[in-house]
């Protein structure tokens, strides 16, 4: 029984040093190798599901086949004519070929990305260095050239990086804008700007306010004239009823009696003296 357990613990201490020193576990998003002595092995041995069998003397190398992200810092970049910009860039990259980036690039994923940092770097400020700001920014879309700087920092991007097995997936800008420097200045100019236009349709304001003020004016001018005129002639209409009233009372019996009876009230009142009296009696015809 004894002897059996020893053998037990001997098979199990077996078992756990071939497995340390022998076997080594892939992962499905990497791409195994193995360094023989500076050689690489990019098939190894594999004994079950994602095990390997392998040397003791050999040293994996773990790739990961995923999408990684390249990220800049912000960098002042001079455009055409001499007009400064800042930019962020950002990359997604990949490994395409691992026993070509294993070669050139030894050190891993640390490595490529400092390398591609060089790469990105250098075709930023080259590429955006022939462009205008208007093509960065501007109101109209179809002005925009952003997309075609992209796909050609990216093309030259990747012709740099094929020695090194590697290739950008995607290129992009995660900010642009005015440096600090110049900032001011351009918001500024732009606030003179809108200024001179807000002033530009406060002048047409005024001139279209005034030249309806004026046709205003005009028609109510018109009106009023047009308004007197038809008050004359009604006016004159009405005059002329009144007199054509008038005569056709002052012919008619009553009136010539009373007409009679008012001058004769006239006689006396022009005919008499301050401090003359009359003293009639009932039956004077007076």
């Amino acid at each position: 029984m004894r002897r059996f357990t020893i053998w037990l613990l001997a098979f199990i201490v077996a078992a756990v040093l071939f497995c340390v020193l022998f076997t080594f576990v892939g992962k499905p998003y990497e791409t195994d190798l193995l360094d023989r002595f500076g050689e690489v092995i990019s098939k190894p041995t594999r004994i079950c599901y994602n095990w390997y069998l392998c040397w003791p003397t050999d040293k994996v190398v773990r790739m990961d086949m995923r999408l990684h992200l390249y990220q800049s810092k912000n960098e002042e970049i001079t455009t055409t004519f001499g007009k400064p910009v800042m930019v962020r860039s950002f990359a997604a990259w990949r490994i395409v070929k691992p026993v070509q980036f294993y070669d050139t690039l030894p050190r891993g994923d640390a490595q490529a990305q400092r390398f591609i940092n060089e790469k990105m770097e250098s075709a930023v400020g080259n590429i955006i260095g022939h462009y205008q700001l208007d093509d960065m920014f501007n109101v109209h879309r179809k002005k925009i050239k952003t997309k075609l700087i992209e796909r050609r920092i990216r093309a030259q991007v990747n012709r740099k990086l094929k020695a090194e097995g590697l290739r950008l997936v995607t290129v992009g800008f995660s900010r642009i804008s005015y440096p600090p420097s110049v900032a001011i200045s351009v918001y500024n100019r732009m606030s003179a700007e809108r200024a001179k236009l807000a002033d530009a349709y406060l002048s047409q304001g005024d001139s279209e306010s005034r030249a309806i003020r004026a046709k205003g004016l005009e028609q109510a001018a018109e009106i009023r004239s047009k308004a007197e005129k038809e008050a004359q002639e009604i006016r004159g209409q009405g005059d002329a009823r009144a007199y054509a009233i008038l005569n056709a009372a002052q012919t008619t019996p009553q009136a010539r009696k009373f007409y009679r009876f008012w001058k004769a009230m006239e006689l006396f009142r022009t005919s008499m003296g301050r401090g003359t009296y009359f003293v009639l009696t009932p039956n004077n015809p007076i």
